[in-house]
Order: structure tokens, then C-alpha cells, then sequence
């Protein structure tokens, strides 16, 4: 079902409604999914549905499943679910997209976790963790334990490692990190994905302290 475009319209319809965007709370986030489901219940499977999308990434964060353009569903960011600071919204977004993904034999090219530390960044978009490593750490717990436990559950590939924090040159510069920073900023949220399953891990393009992190190297 395309839940996540049509929280999206419940949204909206909550805000028209009242007096711009209520306080977030659990009894909110059931309200909205229910809602959600409800309009996606009505929609069809084709490319001419509102809740779907013709175009757009391979589905880095889930966001879409490129192999059915115009049939996958048009989710919300991996940045906005997390910003919920909600495990469970998050776990529920996991799922669905799980299934969207799992289902065909499609591979996931996700979830990305770097640490927000360049607002230029154009991808911050597919990054849960925002600026705060506990906070990705948390939600990825939550998004690849529950996508583990669906029937056929896609591969996930955890990214960027480590730390990819700017697309601009990415193939041609080096981040200089200390030991430190890297164990106590960089590291959690890919550590919290292996220990929750991920199916593997996704090099970063650029490199790290003069040292490679290319897969290939």
C-alpha cells in the first residue's frame, strides 16, 4: 500500500483542518497511519495514481523502487521519519518498505546513517541520523530489526562508510577525522545497524585520513 504518500496527504488534512501542525504524540502517529492506510486503500497500482511515483532515486532510504517506476510508492525522506524521534513510527516505515522491496527480489540501496555535519549536502535527505549519532543509532536498531522480519526481507545495505558527508568531489577528497571523533560521532549508528542484521555495509566514495575507504582498494 502507498502509506507514505498518503501520510503525507493526512498530514496536510490535519493541518487544513486545524491551526497549522499539532504537537507530535503517539496518539497523533496511530491517528495519521490510520488515515493513511484508509487513502491507501482507494488508490490504484498504476502510474497514474497520486501515491506513486515515475521517477526518482533507487531507493536509497526506501524512497523509491526504481525497477517499478511508476508503480512505487512516493515514501516520505528516511530524514523525516527519524526527525519523529519515534522507534516505532520508524519500524512501522521499515515495514512497509520491506515489503515493497522484498516482495519483487529488489535490493535496497539503504539505509543511510552519516552524521549530518555539511548543511550543503544535498543527500542529508536519505540520512537518519541528522546531526546526533545516538539518535541514528536508535532508529536504525529500529528500521533493520523490523525490515528483518517480514517474509522475504530485502538486503539492506548500510552507508556510507565512513564519513561521507558531501557529494561535491566525493571520488577525490580526504575527510580528516581523529580516533576519536570517528569512534565516538561517526561509528555508532553503523555499529547499531550490525548488530541489528544489515545485510552489508556500503563504502564510502572519498577517503578517510589519506587511507581508502573504496570497497575495491
Amino acid at each position: 500500500m502507498a502509506i507514505g504518500a498518503a501520510a503525507s496527504a493526512a498530514i496536510l488534512w490535519v493541518c487544513a483542518h486545524g491551526h497549522g501542525l499539532p504537537p507530535y504524540t503517539p496518539e497523533l502517529r496511530d491517528s495519521l497511519w490510520e488515515m493513511a492506510k484508509h487513502e491507501a486503500s482507494k488508490s490504484s497500482t498504476s502510474g497514474s495514481s497520486s501515491h506513486v511515483c515515475g521517477y526518482g532515486t533507487w531507493g536509497d532510504s526506501g524512497q523509491l523502487n526504481q525497477w517499478d517506476q511508476g508503480f512505487s510508492p512516493c515514501w516520505p525522506s528516511t530524514l523525516n521519519a527519524a526527525a519523529t524521534w519515534d522507534v516505532e513510527l520508524m519500524a512501522r516505515w521499515s515495514v512497509e518498505m520491506a515489503r515493497e522491496f522484498g516482495e519483487p527480489n529488489r535490493g535496497q540501496l539503504g539505509p543511510g546513517v552519516n552524521v549530518a555535519r555539511y548543511a550543503w549536502n544535498g543527500r542529508l535527505a536519505e540520512y537518519m541520523s541528522g546531526e546526533d549519532p545516538f539518535l541514528g543509532a536508535k532508529m536504525i536498531e529500529a528500521q533493520v530489526s523490523a525490515g528483518r522480519k517480514v517474509n522475504n526481507p530485502a538486503v539492506q545495505v548500510v552507508k556510507h562508510w565512513i564519513p561521507n558527508t558531501i557529494e561535491k568531489d566525493r571520488n577525490g577528497m580526504t575527510e580528516v577525522v581523529d580516533e576519536r571523533t570517528l569512534f565516538e560521532v561517526y561509528y555508532p549508528p553503523f555499529q547499531a545497524a550490525v548488530d541489528a542484521g544489515v545485510s552489508a555495509v556500503m563504502c564510502s566514495y572519498n577517503l578517510v585520513n589519506c587511507t581508502s575507504g573504496m570497497c575495491s582498494s
